[in-house]
């Protein structure tokens, strides 16, 4: 069915399956970040950019910048470690707490990691920091012969709050195996996943890989929600709540970060990826396709219904944060137990300004016939 030959190719010098973050001068990977009581057992962990049990991972937050209200969830520190690309000769890096003092001395050199990387100049940062009390802003600065500036900035508030405080609902890590995931690369080609909350949710948040200007054609997918009602043909034969259309420049960019117009209900509910548009049909590097990662180790199947595809792939849901990742996803109805609804539709439109979440990987291009090789990702 699918038009293009994968390979997998393990190459010893690359890299996470998590984000970077890039601007004019350089990129950010976030290799690993979470919420820990552990001021300093890195050291003694087999994978410290790892999540230990008991840990909160807050990865994609962080990448993106904002980890959100943290307030009462019983953790002490935040761990974060990663690298950063630059033009120019690193120096140093440092972090800043609000408008506090600037402390230097975060800099760890890697020899190699600038080649494998792609930069210039390439080092490591290692962070383990207390929490903070409040509106936060911690600020990551680098130094560079030209001075010193913020490259990162990671927010969060660790105060009490009326309001409810939206946060992602991962279902699993992302696997880093692209033979192991959903493609699509046909003009409405589809899949999709029925899920049950058990309260409102308030959007959808979606890793991907895809072709790009250097490796292939650009593309556009669909994101559609349905309200589910009495079986999946009667549910997708609706028309859809939420709509939102997606264009992307290559992998994981823009983000798929879809947060509705006003909260959802909780309920049962259907979420359909399909890939649209002339630029998804054609050989070789002309061809478009979008792929989405299977989830990583095993889910209850019980709360996951994939339609369309054999590859459970993975999403998150925006949900409340008084509410656990296990305790927000409850076990999906039988068919036909769902009385019918007539919900009102809204359409929400694509988002183009802020885009800087991309993820780095590395993709080589065969000489030979329309091969597209992707790299199976890792930790360096």
């Amino acid at each position: 069915m699918k038009k293009l030959l994968v390979a997998i190719v393990a190459v010893a010098m690359l890299a996470t399956m998590f984000a970077v973050v890039s601007n004019a001068n350089g990129g950010l990977c976030v290799d690993g970040a979470y919420l820990t009581n552990d001021p300093d057992g890195v050291a003694a962990k087999q994978n410290p950019w790892i999540a230990a049990e008991g840990e909160k991972d807050c990865t994609g937050l962080t990448a993106g910048g904002d980890i959100g209200n943290i307030y009462n969830l019983g953790y002490s520190h935040f761990h974060l470690q990663g690298w950063w690309g630059d033009q120019d000769e690193l120096l140093d890096f440092g972090y800043q707490i609000n408008d506090g003092e600037i402390t230097w001395g975060a800099l760890i050199e890697n020899p190699g990691l600038a080649e494998a990387a792609g930069w210039p100049y390439c080092a490591r940062y290692n962070l383990t920091l207390p929490l903070e009390s409040g509106t936060v802003a911690l600020k990551l600065y680098k130094k560079t012969p030209a001075g010193e500036s913020v490259f990162h900035t990671i927010n969060y508030v660790n105060e009490e709050s009326n309001e409810v405080v939206y946060e992602l609902k991962a279902i699993s890590g992302n696997d880093g195996d692209p033979g192991h995931a959903v493609w699509l690369n046909e003009d409405g080609e589809y899949c999709g996943v029925k899920f049950t909350t058990t309260d409102a949710i308030d959007g959808i948040d979606l890793y991907f890989w895809a072709s790009n200007g250097g490796n292939g054609a650009l593309g556009t997918f669909k994101g559609e929600i349905y309200k589910f009602d009495t079986n999946i043909d009667n549910t997708l034969s609706k028309e859809p709540i939420a709509t939102k259309t997606h264009s992307w420049e290559g992998d994981n960019r823009p983000g798929f970060n879809w947060h509705f117009d006003e909260p959802l209900e909780k309920g049962t509910y259907i979420f359909k990826l399909t890939i649209i548009g002339d630029t998804a049909t054609g050989v070789s590097q002309e061809t478009a396709y979008v792929v989405f990662p299977a989830v990583n180790g095993e889910i209850d199947e019980t709360k996951y219904e994939y339609i369309n595809t054999n590859v459970k792939f993975n999403f998150g849901i925006f949900g409340d944060n008084r509410i656990s990742n296990d305790e927000f996803y409850a076990v999906n109805p039988e068919e036909g137990t769902v009385p019918a609804t007539q919900p009102g539709t809204q359409e929400t439109q694509p988002q183009t300004g802020d885009a800087t979440v991309a993820m780095f990987v590395a993709i080589a291009v065969l000489a030979m016939g329309a091969a597209v090789v992707f790299m199976k990702k890792k930790a360096f």
